[in-house]
């Protein structure tokens, strides 16, 4: 059986238009020996006089002796022109041998320039169409032997053996070399824009079961408390059930606890309805009424809330507050006395959604009591990606069970010695993460602690990265006001409900006296990440041990 460098062969699985190459790469990894290592998704980049070209090789094939074979594939209908083999893409035609040539001559100039003009890079190619058959081979183009199409496709094993061969491990040190060259000289990391694609698709779909779910429930009136873990598609249940209820000419209000949350809702829904938090659900009822409170109040007096829940329930809704369904998200963080003020707000038969996660209870709230309702339990994650969701399991005494087979990008974990070296830290993750092919709108910074109480919370930069997050005003639709910068910052608490490529958690410090409640919160920030999670911890936290093994 051949080697399989990346390993990770998720990069070509993950992109459903590049099946035929992991089906070719399964077949080179089964039916070639161990003498042979195959390289897959070679991107190379080489600069040359003024500018940079670019290229992307299917396959490199390197056998024990270092000798190289790089296998283009090209899929589907082929054009057979005076020029040589054509092949069609969405942004034009493009010449196979053209192609091949210019890989072969940029491989070759590159390990020149990197290992030396002698010995010569032995290099060979050969093109694998296993969707259509060539009639006439354009001999000053492309080699007929170097050539398996459909009609040869069983030979493709041999014609690798005939063209390249084993070799013999006797320069063991050559064939160090050239290996080395392939790993650390051309672009093997995963495709980050693949792995997202497939995430958004895959996670869409999982979660999906559960809104069929939903949908096939019939009750009247209809009452569901979903008790789900995190990426389970709670808060796409709360999407698809408020956008229902406007689609059926219904009035739906949907109240969730955090204020990014409710502003990610409002982009997505349309018009007809009402979503808010609940402190925002309150707020914009009583000015309704013309009520006036003392702001300045709001941060200082424990009792402000409470105050605006008491009036609320001494004032008659007026009947253009009404509202055919109630939908709550984040269900966790909300008291008992709340719903008794929103059920104020609800038409005799209207519908209720209730969702919730125990294990997100990160304000230590008691659990609410419904009555009437029917209940639904869902401890399936459907967002993590494998590696992820294991390193949770791992690490966390939370159980849930993982229906996401992507294998993601992994955990990364950092150590810190003192908490003030944790933005330099953060600046090397982001680097990494930038080199990788992540963008900055892919990368969110989460503190464990409240936005006002990490050591990110003063600062405008990580390393050359300005950070972007919520300065404490709101613009006049009261959605917040954020900092200008590439890089978000935030909380988990504030975080919560939402979920990114790539999430760094900051801040790491578990202590026994209020473990319990930290441990939510970390499988709350971990599990936002959908494709690569990086860890801040404290080195001297003897908790934190468990994270690096």
């Amino acid at each position: 059986m051949a080697y399989i460098t990346p390993s990770d062969i998720s990069q070509l699985a993950l992109a459903g238009n590049h099946a035929p190459e992991l089906e070719t790469l399964n077949f080179l990894k089964t039916n070639l020996s161990e003498a042979y290592t195959v390289y897959h998704s070679v991107h190379w980049s080489r600069s040359y006089q003024s500018g940079t070209s670019f290229g992307e090789i299917d396959f490199v094939v390197v056998n024990q002796a270092g000798q190289v074979l790089i296998i283009e594939q090209k899929n589907g209908r082929l054009d057979e022109t005076d020029q040589g083999l054509v092949k069609n893409y969405t942004d034009g035609a493009k010449n196979v041998g053209d192609q091949v040539r210019r890989s072969l001559e940029n491989i070759r100039e590159k390990f020149k320039y990197q290992n030396g003009p002698k010995p010569a890079l032995k290099l060979d190619y050969m093109i694998y169409c296993p969707d259509y058959s060539i009639k006439q081979i354009n001999a000053a183009t492309i080699d007929a032997d170097r050539v398996v199409d459909a009609g040869r496709a069983k030979l493709l094993r041999q014609v690798i053996d005939d063209l390249l061969g084993p070799g013999t491990d006797a320069d063991h040190d050559w064939a160090e070399t050239v290996e080395g060259f392939f790993r650390q000289s051309f672009n093997l990391v995963p495709n980050i824009h693949a792995h997202k694609t497939a995430h958004e698709k895959t996670f869409t779909r999982l979660s999906g079961g559960l809104g069929q779910v939903f949908d096939n429930l019939e009750m009247e009136p209809f009452r569901l408390k979903v008790r789900g873990t995190a990426g389970s598609g709670k808060s796409l249940i709360a999407h698809r059930a408020y956008q229902a209820a406007i689609d059926a000419g219904k009035k739906p209000l949907l109240v969730c606890f955090s204020r990014p949350l409710r502003e990610r809702f409002n982009s997505t829904v349309g018009p007809g309805g009402l979503v808010q938090t609940w402190n925002g659900f309150c707020d914009e009822f009583l000015k309704a009424q013309g009520y006036k409170f003392d702001y300045d109040r709001m941060h200082t007096d424990p009792n402000f809330w409470s105050e605006l829940t008491d009036h609320i329930i001494g004032e008659t809704v007026p009947e253009d507050w009404l509202f055919d369904v109630l939908i709550v998200d984040e269900g966790q963080d909300f008291e008992s006395g709340w719903v008794d003020v929103l059920k104020l707000f609800m038409k005799p038969d209207a519908g209720l959604i209730w969702l919730e996660d125990e294990n997100q209870n990160l304000y230590g709230k008691e659990p609410v009591e419904l009555d009437d309702v029917v209940g639904y339990r869902c401890a399936t994650n459907f967002r993590s990606p494998e590696t992820i969701a294991r390193f949770i399991q791992r690490t966390l005494p939370f159980e849930f069970e993982n229906s996401n087979d992507l294998p993601g990008l992994g955990v990364g974990v950092s150590g810190y010695n003192d908490v003030e070296d944790q933005p330099k830290i953060v600046a090397k993750v982001v680097g990494g993460l930038l080199k990788q092919g992540f963008e900055h709108a892919d990368i969110v910074v989460l503190t464990c602690h409240g936005v006002n109480n990490s050591v990110f919370s003063e600062l405008t930069k990580v390393g050359p990265y300005k950070l972007r997050k919520f300065g404490g005003e709101y613009d006049m639709f009261g959605n917040q006001i954020l900092t200008d910068g590439n890089l978000q910052f935030d909380s988990i608490y504030r975080f919560k409900g939402q979920q990114a490529p790539a999430v760094i958690l900051v801040d790491i410090d578990p202590s026994d006296d209020k473990l319990e409640r930290q441990e939510r919160l970390l499988f709350c920030g971990m599990s936002r990440a959908t494709v690569r999670l990086e860890l801040v911890v404290n080195g001297a936290n003897a908790y934190c041990e468990r994270f690096r093994h």
